[in-house]
């Protein structure tokens, strides 16, 4: 989430910069990470409600539905409809085949009508009474109502369908110009024409902002960028000129003038290609600048968020507010009585013993430790009350990476997690500690954990310059310094 802060940040200093008309759309799956959430008040709901929050507030226009937006069940999206969120699916309804979201809106941008709708793919298991009909279903009877009415609309697709099922949509309807995809196992994908249809997509839930900017044409087809073409041409002509130029007066004033004859003559042949090059394309540019022929033209680029970015101060509100609720959930919980059979009764403690008894036997280690970030990760929440959020709280405990999954952790005990395990301890990096406790000959620790237990916490999204062998250094123990 404070991504998010950066993200607006990013994304008003864009449009401040441009001056353009713009359009802000997502294509979903941006409320959950995962397709199915407890009912009730709950931190995963909290977050949801915060997001929609911050998009209805910098002015998204459209933004699709996906399966993990679906988690909490249609009542908690139609709360944003009521709200005017901007929600669009041309393909969710109703048992009754009564759609349930706008299947379309439309705006005009550049004097150019644009209509945006959405295709959602369906959850793996639908809330009651609920339909998600097939794109090939839908799209036959859904795009002449769309384009009813309007003179060479262009139309966008958002769509969190797979990249097959948007592939075969973009070979079969040409007449959607532009398909959004949010498809969650595709990072940034490039423009790709497809037909006449340009698909792209921008990583899910990531450190990345798309920016796609159109000059519409009279004709809803897409050409080439021939400004873009023409300048790299004439750039290419000014480097060749000054590469002529240097040769020549090298060979004016040397008597070996065949030493560079070859040269020269190959830099005025390819100058008189590209000479030949622009002409033709300056030409091509006259013709299709004609009513007739002019094109859709785009330039793309993904954005990448830096961690130094400022904050957008109004988001930064909403998500200081959204702490505030969260703390105020997770306090009763807290402060219950602390069960002792904690790790016995839930697999990813039972068999953690915590850095106290460690340090009976490993002094030297643990006081090394203590003076790590590691020892410290528990604290830092702290500082800034966050150690009540059950999204950060995983990493800044101990648990047993090498047998558990931080995505099916019971989030809930970590609120009453003991004092030996809120921090990252010994045992997050060397395996549960319990039966080496007891027989450490016959049951023997990791001595060096792998980068892929690393990498359950230390993800692009949260640590951006994560470098295995060079974050090893500092929080190796003595012992492994003196191998």
């Amino acid at each position: 989430m404070g991504g998010l802060s950066k993200k607006i940040f990013q994304i008003q200093t864009i449009s401040d910069q441009s001056k353009q008309e713009r359009l802000l759309l997502d294509s979903g799956n941006l409320l959950f990470k995962r397709q199915s959430v407890a009912a009730g008040p709950n931190q995963e709901r909290l977050t949801a409600a915060a997001i929609m929050q911050i998009y209805q507030k910098i002015g998204y226009d459209a933004v699709g539905i996906g399966p993990l937006d679906m988690a909490a069940g249609m009542d908690f999206l139609q709360t944003g409809v009521a709200e005017d969120f901007p929600w669009i699916s041309a393909n969710i309804s109703d048992d009754r085949d009564k759609p349930l979201f706008r299947q379309w809106i439309s705006k005009e941008i550049q004097g150019v009508q644009v209509v945006i709708t959405s295709l959602s793919a369906p959850p793996t298991t639908l809330p009651p009474s609920i339909k998600v009909a097939p794109w090939e279903s839908i799209l036959p009877e859904l795009l002449p109502r769309m384009t009813k009415d309007r003179n060479n609309p262009f139309i966008i697709l958002l769509s969190t369908l797979s990249t097959e099922e948007n592939r075969l949509i973009a070979e079969q309807y040409p007449a959607i110009n532009l398909l959004l995809g949010a498809g969650q196992h595709l990072r940034n994908a490039s423009p790709q024409l497809i037909n006449n249809t340009l698909v792209t997509q921008t990583d899910k839930q990531g450190q990345y902002q798309g920016l796609l900017e159109i000059s519409f044409g009279k004709q809803r087809t897409w050409g080439q960028n021939r400004e873009k073409q023409l300048a790299d041409l004439q750039n290419r002509l000014g480097s060749l000129n000054w590469q002529l130029q240097r040769l020549e007066k090298k060979s004016a004033g040397n008597t070996s003038k065949e030493k560079y004859s070859g040269t020269i003559a190959r830099l005025h042949k390819d100058r008189d290609t590209i000479n030949a090059q622009i002409a033709s394309l300056q030409d091509t540019i006259t013709k299709e600048q004609s009513p007739d022929m002019f094109t859709d033209q785009y330039q793309y680029r993904f954005i990448g968020l830096e961690s130094n970015m400022p904050d957008d101060s109004s988001t930064d509100n909403i998500l200081k507010d959204l702490n505030r609720q969260i703390r105020q959930l997770h306090k009763k919980p807290s402060k219950a009585k602390k069960t002792t059979d904690t790790m016995t009764l839930f697999s990813p403690w039972r068999d953690l013993v915590g850095f106290r008894v460690c340090e009976s036997c490993h002094v030297l280690q643990t006081e090394f430790w203590q003076t790590t970030q590691h020892a410290r990760a528990y604290t830092t929440l702290a500082v800034k009350e966050k150690n009540l959020d059950l999204e950060c709280l995983p990493c800044h405990v101990t648990t047993d990476l090498f047998t558990t999954s931080l995505q099916n952790l019971p989030k809930e005990h970590l609120l009453t997690l003991p004092r030996e395990l809120q921090s990252v301890g010994c045992e997050s990096c060397h395996g549960s500690g319990k039966t080496h406790s007891v027989d450490p000959e016959r049951f023997k620790m990791v001595r060096l954990p792998g980068k892929n237990i690393c990498l359950n916490c230390h993800t692009p999204e949260h640590d951006d310059n994560f470098d295995y062998e060079t974050k090893l250094v500092p929080i190796s123990c003595p012992a492994e310094l003196n191998k």
